[in-house]
């Protein structure tokens, strides 16, 4: 359930090389979460809206099997089409809101969903729903958009229902019955081009479609700074929350 295209059809060379800016961008984010959930991870695992694939294929990277479910027509042939031949991952049509039965029958151990609650106005409903499809030990990956304050036009643009602060992310995943391990924020410097991007100039698309080509290669060059710079400073707030959640 993400918003960013599929990168897998370019007409010209700029677009071509565009686009490619943009999934090298992604999959360096991505690449940062993941290292943030830990180092080892338990298999069967889903990633629960898998959107066009780039966390999928990371994932697939360091634990097997992994079921990419998604809801969206557009991005089930994006994800068939990119994980073609690859029996590490099965790509499956599937609503989040009514995905429990199918986690179960592939004996899911481990859900990520990244960029995804948001999106759902029942977030609950949905974490208990993993909850219970979940055995004991089962543990629960989920990175969402932080501080509700940063809420504006952008989200409107995305598809948000809310954004969260870590208080507000335990306390769900809490009531869903699970016991949080870790909740942390992600990426301070981020908070405050959002901030002028949404709340000053008000823009109305998704946040990374208001970056130039130019400032993206310059946010991939900075990468490692900003990894280093949340990990000295906490951090105390930051444009994304991480959290990381086990079935009692």
């Amino acid at each position: 359930m993400t918003t960013e295209g599929s990168g897998f059809e370019w007409r010209t060379n700029a677009a071509h090389h565009d686009a490619q800016s943009r999934m090298g961008h992604l999959l360096a984010y991505y690449g940062w979460t993941l290292s943030l959930f830990g180092e080892t991870f338990e298999g069967p695992a889903a990633d629960a809206g898998a959107g066009s694939g780039h966390f999928t294929d990371l994932l697939a990277r360091r634990v097997s099997p992994v079921l990419a479910l998604e809801g969206g027509q557009e991005n089930l042939e994006i994800l068939r089409e990119r994980f073609a031949g690859d029996a590490n991952v099965q790509v499956r049509d599937c609503d989040l809101t009514r995905c429990g039965e199918m986690l179960r029958e592939h004996g899911v151990r481990s859900i990520f969903t990244l960029d995804v609650l948001e999106h759902l106005p029942d977030d609950l409903a949905v974490l208990r729903q993993f909850h219970d499809a979940l055995p004991q030990g089962g543990s629960l990956y989920i990175k969402v958009p932080a501080l509700q304050w940063l809420y504006g036009p952008v989200d409107d643009a995305s598809g948000h229902y809310r954004r969260y602060s870590v208080g507000r992310l335990r306390r769900v995943v809490t009531d869903a019955g699970f016991r949080v391990e870790r909740c942390r924020y992600m990426n301070l410097a981020g908070v405050l081009p959002y901030f002028i991007k949404s709340r000053v100039l008000r823009r109305q698309e998704n946040f990374s479609r208001t970056f130039s080509l130019a400032q993206i290669q310059r946010i991939q060059r900075a990468m490692p700074y900003l990894r280093q710079l949340d990990r000295f400073t906490g951090p105390p707030l930051g444009l994304s929350v991480v959290c990381i959640a086990r079935r009692a």
